[in-house]
């Protein structure tokens, strides 16, 4: 996959730019990059604190495989295997957040239209600290006030190309699997409490309560504190 860059100072939200140009017919590779977001978002419509400073990328997907579902756990072990290379220990919060020392430093976002046949692969990650507004649960990578964003965004882009290119197969579960940080933890999920189990094939999330498995294919998850 080659990567056609495209530089912004600010946008809404690099999703909805990318969106736009995918439906417009702009090939794979088109990644669209802000500096900052004044109404970026995450999953079920939460609210993404954009600052400047971060990394804000959309990429747009033409993918040959049917089950578009795979992309945000594959992108998902690809930052955090980016982020190993930089000398960074993350892990993996079902499904698609990212975490460093149990602070949240980058999520991830998939939206897609299937008829058209694109997927936009959004990614945020907290490079230096979010700012004083920043919610409570984020972090950031590197102290002080300047990070080497285009090192990171490349780490990132090569590794998720790597993983992509090689769609639908999922030989990075396993990777996926060992960087869950749920593991051994209380969950809290829809308002109820669960035991995490394990990650299924299919990237479900099964966990227990009251010695009965459950699944889940989507849903809010946090950890309970010890």
């Amino acid at each position: 996959m080659t990567i056609k860059k495209e530089y912004y100072k600010s946008l809404p939200s690099t999703n909805d730019t990318a969106k736009l140009k995918a439906s417009n017919g702009a090939p794979e590779g088109t990644l669209i990059i802000a500096e900052r977001q004044t109404k970026g978002r995450g999953r079920v419509g939460h609210t993404f604190f954009s600052p400047a400073g971060g990394i804000y990328m959309s990429l747009i997907l033409r993918p040959s495989f049917s089950d578009y579902t795979v992309i945000t756990p594959a992108a998902a072990s690809a930052v955090c295997r980016a982020l190993e290379d930089l000398g960074f220990d993350c892990g993996i919060k079902w499904v698609n957040d990212i975490y460093l020392t149990g602070k949240k430093v980058c999520g991830i976002l998939t939206e897609a239209n299937v008829n058209e046949g694109w997927a936009v692969l959004g990614i945020g990650i907290n490079t230096i600290c979010p700012g004083k507004d920043a919610p409570d649960i984020a972090g950031w990578l590197y102290d002080g006030e300047t990070a080497d964003n285009d090192a990171v965004t490349d780490a990132v882009l090569y590794r998720f190309t790597e993983i992509y290119e090689n769609l639908p197969d999922i030989g990075f579960i396993d990777h996926y699997r060992k960087k869950s940080c749920l593991k051994g933890r209380t969950l809290l999920i829809n308002g109820y409490e669960y035991k995490y189990e394990y990650i299924d094939d299919d990237f479900g999330l099964v966990v227990s309560q009251n010695g009965k498995t459950v699944k889940f294919k989507s849903g809010e998850v946090s950890i309970k504190p010890l």
